[in-house]
């Protein structure tokens, strides 16, 4: 049964990895992209004000997920739980895969955060994958919404996310590569 998104709050999220892919039935998929190069594919979904990013080799797969904590998810093939709070780091190689992950969790004025939510808004709208969600909040308030962009090269995926959820004036930044070594 898939986890039913509703408002999610920046205090129950956390980072998960996985040295395996994750069953889509988990999730409730707003938004599904696929990415095929010479030696990897890899998928980025948009699960709401969250994310799954899975990139493949062969029969190797890294998994790094956005989930709200109470969500269920497997314990076999876990590498890391990272609560989603200040800033972190993280890198592992997982077989010909490396991973390397940095997030941001960041709280704002009012006044800031409404300048970096338009810049973002309008970055989107150059490219890049952009999901908002007005159904979460009343008419005429700024919005929560997933943005990703990505560079895909032969040998590895730069993946930014961002993550809005103005009713906390909160904003989480990942940047991760995929990288074959």
């Amino acid at each position: 049964m898939p986890i039913r998104q509703q408002k999610q709050r920046v205090s129950q999220l956390r980072l998960l990895l996985f040295s395996r892919p994750v069953h889509p039935e988990l999730f409730e998929i707003y938004h599904d992209h696929r990415i095929v190069k010479d030696g990897y594919e890899a998928q980025i979904w948009i699960t709401g004000v969250s994310h799954l990013t899975a990139f493949h080799r062969g029969k190797a797969t890294v998994t790094e997920i956005i989930a709200d904590t109470s969500a269920m998810m497997p314990r076999h093939g876990k590498l890391a739980s990272l609560r989603l709070r200040g800033e972190k780091d993280h890198e592992v190689d997982a077989g010909p895969i490396r991973h390397m992950m940095s997030f941001q969790v960041e709280t704002m004025s009012q006044r800031l955060y409404e300048r970096v939510h338009a810049d973002l808004v309008e970055q989107a709208d150059r490219g890049g994958l952009f999901l908002s969600f007005p159904e979460w909040v009343p008419a005429d308030t700024l919005e929560p919404f997933t943005y990703i962009d990505y560079d895909a090269k032969p040998g590895h995926l730069h993946v930014f996310a961002y993550h809005a959820f103005p009713d906390e004036l909160t904003l989480i930044k990942t940047q991760s590569i995929f990288e074959l070594i």
